[in-house]
């Protein structure tokens, strides 16, 4: 890292130490509404969107998704798109839609420590970010530590498997969509992957066989990045896991999609991969599948409700993160 990515990268963990605000009962709200923490990175506040359920309880602890959108997207379009705050409604969880680094609201991505943009050329800590982000929503609202998830898509899925690998104590399950662990910026460049984790995240991915922004089978195509394919990645979490070298392999929605399981040693540290035949880079829910024909076994595909039922299934024992001293501002 160069001399300004390590300044960048530092100065997101060095911001005045000013206390908590209050802001108890706006948070309690059913709906999304936007937050603000008063940490600026090239002059921008840090934001992020909380979805709470209807009808929340704030005597009883509830799960909390973390779900990161793709580069040059925001957290509004990652809300519409993934459709997480429907079924936290129906579901009762909380859903945090944190932003990226961008301009003026827009072109926001992450730094995954291998891709992408000035977020990784700066050095941009998103990872002691998303952090804060969970810090302060538990003095928020009444968060099961025992049940926080990551959800990203492409450079979001990147970011949220650095996320998870970094803080196995925290994830109870990540998910990527359309993402990888590494990639290099030329053929000349070393790759960069992430580190193998300390203990074992339960993991679940969906990629289309027809990607053309992060290749199915590894290397560049229509992006300026050379990436790690979806099996090295998938090797990544079932070494990390020490799961069977075997899958159990499932056909669903008339073959268009092939399910991966490699079990774990223990239970519940599985890693799912769901292939999509006839799929590009685009997340495969309800809100991009609609546009399919009606004869489409696609058509009904959801993945965000396949990646509740996953994540449903896994929690881990209570583990608390450090509160960190952020002013915010509502």
């Amino acid at each position: 890292m160069g001399k300004k990515g390590f300044v960048f990268g530092v100065s997101i963990m060095l911001f005045a130490a000013l206390g908590w605000e209050t802001c108890i009962g706006v948070a309690y709200e059913s709906g999304t509404r936007e937050h603000k923490l008063d940490l600026r990175v090239l002059g921008f506040r840090r934001s992020y969107l909380l979805h709470t359920p209807q009808g929340y309880d704030s005597t009883r602890p509830l799960p909390l998704i973390v779900a990161l959108h793709g580069g040059f997207s925001t957290a509004e379009d990652m809300e519409k798109e993934t459709g997480f705050s429907e079924i936290a409604d129906r579901e009762n969880f909380f859903v945090a839609y944190p932003n990226g680094i961008g301009l003026f609201g827009r072109l926001q991505h992450w730094n995954a420590s291998h891709c992408c943009g000035f977020s990784m050329k700066w050095g941009i800590d998103d990872v002691q970010f998303v952090s804060l982000v969970i810090d302060r929503i538990r003095t928020q609202v009444s968060i099961d530590s025992s049940r926080i998830y990551i959800v990203g898509y492409s450079n979001g899925g990147m970011l949220g498997y650095l996320y998870a690998a970094r803080n196995p104590d925290i994830v109870a399950a990540v998910a990527g969509i359309a993402a990888t662990i590494g990639s290099r910026s030329s053929p000349d460049e070393p790759e960069m992957r992430i580190d193998r984790p300390r203990a074992p995240v339960p993991v679940i991915a969906f990629h289309g066989l027809m990607d053309q922004i992060v290749p199915y089978g590894g290397g560049k195509l229509n992006s300026p990045y050379w990436y790690v394919s979806v099996r090295e990645s998938m090797l990544f979490w079932i070494e990390a896991n020490k799961c069977a070298a075997e899958p159990i392999r499932e056909n669903m929605m008339g073959g268009r999609i092939i399910k991966y399981t490699w079990n774990g040693e223990e239970k519940g540290t599985e890693v799912v991969l769901c292939t999509l035949r006839g799929w590009g880079h685009l997340p495969p829910t309800r809100h991009f599948v609609r546009e399919l024909a009606d004869t489409d076994p696609l058509r009904e595909l959801h993945a965000s409700e396949i990646i509740w039922e996953f994540f449903k299934s896994h929690a881990k024992p209570a583990a608390s993160s450090a509160l960190s001293d952020v002013r915010y501002l509502d």
